[in-house]
């Protein structure tokens, strides 16, 4: 037997749409449910970008911890150079003090075959 109470509707009354069921299910009965995948989500989100945030900080300090070494690199060249500089006018200016010595222009110069 077919229970009357429950199939018989007024005829102007409309089938329940499952989709507004769901969402007054999830919406209104629930909704700290829905407030709580909803952080979740968000929170996965953030993490997600942190994530990206932090790779992209350490390639950077790596490129710049590269950059700093070969700056270093540089200057000890510059240091080099500068002493080897230095050295040599030290000893120009000592040879041309205590030896008397000069530099070799075209008036002064001699040449010696052999």
């Amino acid at each position: 037997m077919k229970n009357n109470a429950t199939k018989s509707r007024p005829p102007n009354e409309k089938k329940p749409s499952l989709i507004k069921e769901i969402l007054n299910d999830l919406l209104v009965r629930r909704w700290y449910v829905t407030l709580l995948a909803t952080l979740v989500v968000i929170s996965a989100m953030l993490q997600a970008k942190t994530s990206h945030e932090v790779r992209k900080s350490v390639a950077l300090s790596q490129k710049l911890r590269e950059q700093r070494q070969q700056k270093e690199i540089d200057w000890q060249s510059l240091r080099i150079e500068m002493s080897s500089l230095s050295e040599t006018n030290r000893i120009s200016s000592l040879a041309k003090k205590e030896l008397d010595m000069q530099e070799v222009t075209s008036k002064n110069e001699k040449i010696i075959t052999l």
